[in-house]
Formats: structure tokens, C-alpha cells, sequence
């Protein structure tokens, strides 16, 4: 065999035996992989796009109606958890104004007189202040309710309150202590005669005529008074002088202002 021969032979391809190689078995089965794969997954690096299908829209319909049907029913459980808060919270200031307040009348009961005195009395004594306790019984009130009934009672007394409530400062209180009873509470007065003064006002207050349906009614009122420090350096002596100083003042005709210390 010349040169020429040989160099032809060896640049053909070599004979296959009919069998496949490793790398061609790679490449066909890499090809079938990539023929198989579902859209949306990446090719050859690259993200490619993901097309729901129908079904996958239905699902995703159902599952948004799901999260909004609990959403729904997570607010109403809110808003029902806010009525029920309010309903507690106005509970509370109901059960706290029965214990502190007159239903009548709406003014301060005795405890709440008694805590307001207390305050009172602590301002008083670092600012070197006196305090009054008027004693204010209604005269011949029995024969309101006898004559006109209960009713015009009640409503005789929720005239007379508010009639004090105008006659007096922010800074005072105005109890209703039982029955046709008031006491006014007159914190950080300087002296016995302005005291004095805001009783006088307060009498001639409720001497006024009193509008009712079935025509004006007039009474008039018992007023005892006793100061701290002069009458009493508790609550509890100022309410006893204040009282007998009352009903002094009944006795007398025409009445006066009666002053606790002298009872």
C-alpha cells in the first residue's frame, strides 16, 4: 500500500460495530428530558412563563373565596367583641353612678359626699382654707306628696335639686342625703360669713314658686350650718352639728341660718 492510501484510510471515520456510545446515549436522553418538560419550567437557564390552565383558575377563584369568606367572619367577630366592650363599659358606669349617685334626683349620694369631703378637706388644710356643711331640710314636704301625690313629690325634689346645683360653685357639691334632705358641701371658703351668704342664697332660692300641672307650689327650707375647723375637724362631726343645727333652725320662727357650734 503507497502513501497516499494510507493517509486516505486513516483520515476515515472508523467503523461502528452497530452499538451506541456513552455521549450519544447522553444527548438523546437530554433531548427526551427537554421535550418533556412543562411550560413555565426553565430551559437551558432562562425563566419561562407559567400559563395557568382553567383548572388552575377555578382553584385559585375558590381559594380567594375562601380567604374572603373568612375574612368576612373574622369581622364580624370583631365588631360583635366591640358591641360587647360597650356593652360592658356602659355596665360599669351604670353600676358605678347607682353607687355614687342619686337615680332621682342625679345628684351625689352620702358616699360620694363623703369622698368629695375628704378631697376637700386635704385641699383645704395644705392651703390653710375652712369648709361649710349646710344641712338643708324641706318644710311640711310630707304634705306635697299628700296632697299632690308622690309623683309631683318626685318632681318637686328634682326642681329643688337642680335649683341648688345653679346656686353654687364647680367646686361644691350638692347631695341629696335621704328623703327631702340635702347637703351642700362648700370647699375652700375663706371665712363663716361667705358661708353664710351662699346659705341665705340658696334659701331664697327654694322659697321661689315651683311650676307643676296642676299649679305653682311654693315651700320653703330648714338650713343648719357647720364649719371646719371651728364646729368639727371630721366629716362625721360636721354632719352631726350641721344636723341638730337644722332642726333648730325649724323651731324658730321666722327661721335662720343656725350655726352648728351653737346647737
Amino acid at each position: 500500500m503507497n502513501t497516499r492510501s494510507r493517509d486516505t484510510f486513516a483520515r476515515q471515520p472508523p467503523v461502528r460495530d452497530g452499538t451506541a456510545s456513552e455521549d450519544d446515549a447522553g444527548a438523546a436522553s437530554e433531548a427526551a428530558r427537554r421535550a418533556s418538560r412543562p411550560a413555565g419550567e426553565a430551559r437551558d437557564g432562562a425563566a419561562q412563563p407559567w400559563i395557568p390552565t382553567a383548572a388552575d383558575a377555578v382553584e385559585m377563584c375558590r381559594a380567594l373565596a375562601d380567604r374572603q369568606h373568612k375574612l368576612d367572619r373574622a369581622m364580624r367577630r370583631i365588631a360583635d367583641l366591640e358591641d360587647e366592650v360597650q356593652r360592658l363599659a356602659e355596665a360599669v358606669r351604670q353600676e358605678r353612678r347607682f353607687a355614687y349617685y342619686d337615680e332621682l334626683t342625679g345628684l351625689p349620694n352620702r358616699r360620694l359626699l363623703l369622698d368629695r369631703f375628704n378631697q376637700a378637706l386635704a385641699r383645704g388644710s395644705r392651703r390653710k382654707k375652712q369648709l361649710a356643711l349646710l344641712f338643708i331640710d324641706l318644710d311640711a314636704f310630707k304634705q306635697v306628696n299628700d296632697a299632690l301625690g308622690h309623683a309631683a313629690g318626685d318632681e318637686l325634689l328634682r326642681q329643688v335639686a337642680t335649683r341648688l346645683s345653679q346656686r353654687v360653685r364647680t367646686s361644691d357639691t350638692v347631695c341629696r342625703y335621704g328623703g327631702d334632705e340635702f347637703v351642700v358641701l362648700l370647699a375652700e371658703i375663706d371665712s363663716q360669713e361667705s358661708a353664710l351668704a351662699a346659705a341665705r342664697k340658696i334659701r331664697s332660692a327654694i322659697g321661689k314658686p315651683y311650676p307643676m300641672p296642676t299649679g305653682p307650689v311654693k315651700i320653703t327650707a330648714s338650713i343648719g350650718m357647720a364649719v371646719y375647723p371651728m364646729d368639727g375637724a371630721s366629716y362625721a362631726e360636721l354632719i352631726v352639728r350641721s344636723d341638730l343645727a337644722m332642726y333648730f333652725d325649724k323651731a324658730r320662727c321666722p327661721p335662720t341660718i343656725e350655726l352648728g357650734r351653737h346647737a
